[in-house]
């Protein structure tokens, strides 16, 4: 059996004397798009920044590409393939698009593919060419997310995890950042999404992890929870 890109197994964590996660476990296969959906406070942030080292579990593991990622520090996890964009873009806002994107590329490896990186990312995300000596700041809402996802690309990432992508964009704009995490994965991209944009999320998602409260409540493919009764009322919005 071959092994998953990412196996989260038996996770607690804890903020605190608070427990956020409790005995979660799941997994990423090479080539997936996997999603993370719940309500606001569900853990699913939390997750994300245990995978990259920035919160430390008090039980369970996690490998990545055969490897544990305990004990390892965030930058050792973005040189290992991840690549986390998180809630929020945290941009570098007074410098410009380009020095975020020269940032993005800091992993040893990735050097060398510098330019091919860029090229890619301009080819994804053109606005950003036009706004390579802007400064990230300046930038729309749906540009900094753009940038966002552009610098983590540039690490060359084998698993890339978006958190809460499509938030506070408007619905053109989410139309389009679901667009491009399809056309990521297209390209070889492993994708961990976090979402609350629940119904499309279940339509590019190739696996759905439900999680609440800290606690997985279902999983499934996208097209059998959307017939479930009990997801429909609980994250559809559907009665009856």
């Amino acid at each position: 059996m071959v092994q998953p890109l990412l196996e989260v197994t038996q996770l607690d964590v804890f903020y605190g004397d608070a427990q956020a996660i409790w005995d979660f476990s799941f997994h990423v296969e090479k080539d997936q798009m996997v999603a993370l959906v719940g309500a606001n406070g569900a853990g699913k942030t939390t997750l994300l920044n245990t995978i990259s080292a920035v919160l430390k579990p008090s039980k369970g593991r996690i490998w990545f590409s055969g490897e544990p990622l305990a004990h390892r520090k965030p930058e050792d996890v973005v040189t290992m393939g991840i690549s986390h964009v998180p809630e929020g873009r945290r941009l570098f806002s007074r410098l410009t698009v380009l020095e975020n994107l020269e940032l993005g590329a800091f992993p040893a490896r990735t050097r060398p593919f510098f330019q091919e990186s860029l090229d890619r990312a301009f080819r994804l995300f053109p606005v950003l060419k036009q706004r390579m000596d802007q400064q990230a700041g300046s930038l729309s809402g749906g540009e900094q997310q753009m940038l966002a996802i552009a610098r983590a690309i540039m690490a060359k990432p084998v698993l890339l995890m978006l958190d809460e992508p499509s938030l506070g964009l408007a619905p053109v704009m989410v139309k389009l950042m679901f667009q491009i995490i399809q056309a990521l994965n297209k390209e070889g991209a492993t994708i961990l999404l976090v979402e609350q944009n629940v119904y499309q999320t279940l339509e590019i998602a190739d696996y759905v992890y439900v999680i609440k409260t800290g606690k997985m409540e279902l999983e499934g493919y996208g097209e059998d929870l959307i017939r479930n009764p009990n997801f429909q009322r609980a994250y559809l919005g559907r009665l009856g």
